[in-house]
């Protein structure tokens, strides 16, 4: 890459940048500015400068920093800017090769200048629109998911305490029919010298299930709540007011995140790739839209080796030979939330016991004669799984087993 640059190392709310006529000639001193109307002002300003003196186009290459790079990215956008991105990962090894490797605020714009000039990168793209509301949903259910869990590990250390082994008396302790029994009758002793019939005829009443369903479990939970669990405290003591409150907590957050996944569902939808992944065993309206959530406009992926280094899942370039038998290194250097939501993908498919293309492959690579761990060769299937995605939505073509 050739040509005048503003290098920019972005933190927390303020960016240092340096501007460049060409590799290795710096215009003026390294400039510290905040995120803000005045700051971004200063920086083009400066970019306008070294227009003027160089009679060319000025790109911005900055190292993506996450949600920190957000306003820039846009003031860059909303002003016609092209810019570069680069990985925290390449100006690190370019700081190595360097005599003073220190990293500081003022070194750092040289650093990422360099990667610059020495690399072919391409220039960041924008996606429609479509695909950034997709990616922020998904982040945003995934926040979502994050609290649940936190919730869900308060509400069992609770729930020990108030009404211990309730959670064993279901298949899905977190079920409608679970929690809302739980809420009714949130201690032991409440359940003492109930009919199994008057607390069916309320569950009932407030769940989605039968008459039958609902008798079912009201009476498995009082023989229970009568002869087998011990409760740590009475049932008028403040943990029973707590575990209720918690079970509030989980039924709305719970709630909350179902809206958030239909949503992101419903954008899917409407993506040409949405019925292509769908229809890959294993892979449900959950997972499809997930993994388009997070790979964005596939198009933009030329090669399928694209598309792997994009979730992280290439080998390590000091491991790309024989691999030996209990281990698949991998780069981890891409997109880790798309990483697991294939290696959940590639579970599932497993799971089907289908004969399709990922439960063949993961059975090849578990048989072979030095064969793979079960994770090792889920790893390996997350690769044929991309390979798979890549070729199906270039084509166009729909799975059929």
């Amino acid at each position: 890459m050739k040509g005048p640059i503003v290098s920019i190392d972005v933190s927390n709310g303020n960016s240092h940048f340096q501007c460049f006529t060409q590799r290795g000639t710096k215009m003026g001193k390294v400039h510290r500015i905040s995120h803000t109307v005045e700051g971004f002002n200063c920086l083009k300003s400066k970019i306008e400068e070294l227009e003027k003196k160089t009679n060319e186009e000025v790109v911005a290459v900055y190292e993506a920093t996450g949600v920190y790079t957000k306003p820039l990215e846009r003031f860059l956008e909303k002003n016609e800017i092209k810019q570069y991105s680069i990985s925290p990962l390449q100006s690190a090894k370019q700081r190595k090769t360097e005599i003073h490797n220190k990293k500081t605020d003022k070194k750092d714009p040289e650093s990422i200048a360099e990667v610059y000039y020495i690399k072919e990168l391409r220039e960041d793209e924008k996606e429609a629109d479509l695909y950034h509301e997709l990616r922020t949903a998904n982040r945003v259910y995934e926040d979502c998911l994050v609290h649940l869990r936190k919730y869900k590990v308060t509400f069992q250390s609770h729930l020990s305490i108030v009404f211990p082994g309730y959670m064993k008396l279901f298949q899905d302790g977190y079920s409608q029919i679970s929690l809302q029994l739980l809420e009714m009758y949130p201690h032991p002793d409440r359940l003492k010298n109930k009919q199994p019939e008057t607390v069916a005829k309320k569950l009932n009443k407030h769940t989605d299930h039968s008459f039958e369903v609902c008798l079912k479990n009201a009476k498995r939970v009082i023989e229970f709540a009568n002869n087998k669990t011990y409760p740590g405290c009475d049932k008028e003591d403040a943990w029973v007011a707590v575990l209720v409150d918690d079970i509030h907590h989980l039924q709305d957050t719970m709630e909350e995140a179902e809206a958030k996944l239909d949503k992101i569902i419903e954008l899917a939808k409407a993506t040409p790739y949405y019925s292509i992944i769908l229809s890959i065993d294993g892979i449900g309206p959950n997972l499809a839209s997930r993994i388009i959530a997070e790979f964005g406009d596939i198009s933009k992926f030329k090669t399928r080796g694209a598309m792997v280094a994009y979730v992280g899942n290439d080998p390590n370039r000091a491991e790309s030979g024989d691999i030996e038998g209990y281990h698949l290194s991998i780069s981890k250097k891409g997109n880790k939330r798309l990483r697991c939501i294939l290696y959940l993908a590639v579970t599932c498919s497993i799971r089907s016991r289908k004969e399709n293309p990922i439960n063949a492959f993961y059975q090849k690579k578990r048989q072979q004669s030095t064969p793979l761990k079960s994770k090792a060769a889920k790893v390996a299937c997350i690769t044929k799984l991309i390979r798979t995605i890549h070729g199906m939505c270039k084509t166009g073509t729909v799975f059929t087993s």
